[in-house]
């Protein structure tokens, strides 16, 4: 329940493109939670990250009017100005269970490790330094043994999301199919696509791209009349020399 304590921290890991970002992002807009979402690269340093953290608080606890910068050299600081955000936002929803579960999601969480030796260790214990119950969720493509400093800190709940299987990018590829050729086509040209470089690259990102270049390729015999949609010997020949040259570029993002 919203009036319950929650847990102080989570860290959430798997490797790009698993779906981490969107899976949460849905998870809080579907379950209308109060939430302050931050990617870490785009504000690199601790100023920049803290500083955004309290613009987003500050703009969820004032509709109305704009969210004003505040300067935020230092976590105390930070500690301060964020219990300030949290008591005006409980005014002005006249309850305390509207705001009694902020989630504050921080993505691409491996920059942390850049910034003062502080930061990381007083996120997980966010919670116990403002005495309100917000739990920090950290978003990472690295494991948490490379985050645990050395003097130790608060452990988080992991968890961990596996890549996609070859079932679940066949139905997610598949699903982006061109109107003008059928679902059954497209899916077999994305059957033939997964069995070439689903051993190289697992990446979503990555893959659809590689789809999006190498279609018009596939449907050049049933654009010529050379042959028909259920052809698919002939359409492998065509494409297969194709592919095999992908191969030799996946990553690089090389557009003929």
């Amino acid at each position: 329940q919203r009036q319950q304590l929650s847990f102080p921290s989570i860290f959430i890991y798997g490797h790009t493109s698993s779906g981490k970002t969107y899976v949460m992002q849905t998870l809080l807009n579907t379950l209308q939670l109060p939430h302050v979402f931050v990617n870490c690269v785009e504000h690199f340093t601790s100023r920049l990250l803290l500083e955004e953290i309290l613009i987003q608080l500050q703009s969820c606890s004032s509709e109305t009017e704009q969210a004003s910068h505040v300067p935020c050299d230092t976590f105390n600081d930070f500690v301060r100005l964020f219990k300030q955000a949290i008591a005006s936002r409980d005014l002005q929803d006249q309850t305390l269970y509207i705001v009694s579960n902020l989630i504050l999601v921080l993505d691409r969480a491996e920059q942390l490790r850049e910034m003062e030796a502080n930061i990381l260790p007083a996120f997980l214990r966010l919670q116990e330094l403002t005495d309100r119950n917000v739990t920090v969720v950290l978003l990472s493509e690295v494991v948490w043994e490379m985050f645990r400093p050395n003097n130790g800190c608060f452990e988080p709940l992991t968890l961990y999301f596996p890549d996609y299987s070859i079932g679940h990018l066949q139905k997610i590829l598949s699903q982006n199919h061109p109107p003008e050729y059928s679902a059954d086509f497209y899916a077999a040209y994305i059957n033939i696509l997964l069995g070439v470089f689903y051993m190289v690259c697992r990446d979503l990102k990555e893959l659809q791209h590689l789809a999006v270049l190498n279609f018009s390729k596939y449907c050049e015999p049933v654009v010529r009349g050379e042959a028909n949609e259920r052809d698919t010997r002939k359409l492998w020949k065509n494409i297969e020399p194709h592919l095999k040259k992908a191969m030799q570029t996946v990553y690089l993002r090389e557009i003929s």
